[in-house]
């Protein structure tokens, strides 16, 4: 997979990255992170400017993050229900990112474009079915897409000899800084649950 994607990167230029960006961030499965570390070493080569690479960059992560919360605004709960078989809810990623949004709101939507980027297409999706303000949503999906961003071009700038490596130890480290995010996340609402349990049986002992 990631040899084909690079193989368009370098037929189609920075439209390319513009469109692979756009369906990575939208949900599909493609090696975004290694296509954003290639191209800032061939920034690093002067084959590419920083400026041109950012700005296309960005305009594709966007509008896939966009186009994932005007699906689920526009078509609604029915609609990702079709599209998940046995609905929506009922899928692990879309449980933890509609909790996730609800804890952290706009700043969910930030981290979860670089911090706890497994979970972004679900939280756009969960962004727009919960009618979450567009505009609001707009603002943090660009800033939490410009650190993502601009990270790997510099590492791909910083290493440029060692892409691949640093590649596969990045994806590892994403993967166990999104499921510890969870695991906490988790944590917290049971603890929560425990209190409320704790504070109505104290209740109901006092009314007795």
């Amino acid at each position: 997979m990631t040899e084909e994607i690079l193989a368009l990167f370098a037929l189609y230029g920075l439209p390319g990255i513009c469109v692979i960006l756009a369906a990575g961030q939208f949900g599909v499965p493609l090696p975004t992170s290694i296509l954003l570390m290639t191209a800032g070493a061939l920034i690093a080569d002067g084959d590419l400017t920083a400026t041109q690479v950012f700005a296309w960059a960005l305009a594709g992560a966007v509008l896939g993050d966009q186009s994932g919360y005007a699906v689920a605004r526009f078509g609604g709960r029915g609609l990702l229900d079709r599209v998940f078989k046995g609905g929506a809810s009922d899928t692990g990623s879309f449980a933890r990112a509609e909790r996730f949004s609800a804890k952290w709101g706009g700043f969910g939507v930030f981290f979860s474009r670089w911090l706890v980027s497994p979970l972004g297409p679900w939280i756009n999706l969960t962004s727009g079915l919960a009618r979450y303000h567009w505009g609001k949503f707009l603002f943090w999906d660009v800033a939490g897409e410009s650190v993502w961003i601009i990270g790997y071009l510099s590492i791909g700038y910083a290493f440029s000899r060692s892409i691949a490596s640093i590649a596969e130890l990045l994806a590892n480290l994403g993967w166990l800084i999104g499921a510890a995010a969870v695991t906490l996340l988790l944590g917290v609402l049971m603890w929560r649950a425990v209190k409320r349990h704790r504070a109505r049986s104290a209740n109901g002992t006092r009314n007795a």
